[in-house]
């Protein structure tokens, strides 16, 4: 367990990678977390969702927060900036990969995500990574209206999936990356020792 200084004061993050040896991290690809099994109608029959990723939380080890993002392209990128960004990001109670494919991205290679490593926020953006937990982000586009308005409503940058960190062993032969060889930055209420609910989020790509 770690304590959520490091998400406020900025000075260090956590680089996180992704590689075939098993870790209880979480994972990117793959089928989704058994949380998601009793959801399968309310989340995917009518939005048409694929998993992404799942990490747990560095800040609570009962945790994880999921990713799932729209079987479409076109949905995607239609709407990939809040406040009506159609990724779909939840902090849940950690389980195991579930049996179902339901969700399963069939694009993608079930990889681990690897332990972090504590760096500098100014050597990160130097650094390779698929994610990076604190800091401030990276961005693949600088215009302020990706960020401002979450900004005003009270959330803060927690983390971010960076497609320049995929291994190669992670995309099926012949399939395009998710969001465009792109980026995924997650925001939410940062209190004293959680991560509030809800977590909102928006996507870049190059």
């Amino acid at each position: 367990m770690r304590d959520l200084k490091i998400l406020k004061e900025r000075t260090e993050c956590m680089l996180f990678q992704a590689n075939e040896k098993d870790s209880d991290n979480g994972w990117i690809g793959g089928n989704a977390p058994a949380y998601f099994d009793e959801l399968e109608g309310m989340v995917n029959k009518e939005t048409e969702m694929n998993f992404y990723l799942s990490i747990v939380n560095p800040f609570n080890e009962t945790e994880m927060i999921s990713i799932f993002a729209p079987k479409h392209f076109e949905e995607r990128i239609s709407k990939n900036r809040y406040p009506n960004c159609s990724l779909i990001t939840m902090k849940h109670p950690k389980t195991e990969e579930s049996k179902l494919d339901t969700f399963a991205d069939p694009d993608l290679v079930k990889h681990f995500i690897s332990e972090a490593n504590i760096v500098s926020d100014k050597a990160s953006f130097e650094e390779r990574f698929l994610i990076k937990f604190g800091g401030t982000p990276r961005h693949i586009q600088g215009e302020e209206y990706y960020y401002n308005k979450l900004h005003d409503d009270g959330f803060d940058f927690i983390f971010q999936v960076d497609e320049d960190g995929y291994p190669d062993t992670l995309i099926k032969p012949r399939k395009n990356y998710p969001f465009s060889f792109g980026a995924i930055y997650l925001y939410a209420q940062i209190l004293e020792d959680s991560i509030m609910n809800p977590i909102h989020s928006y996507w870049q790509f190059s």
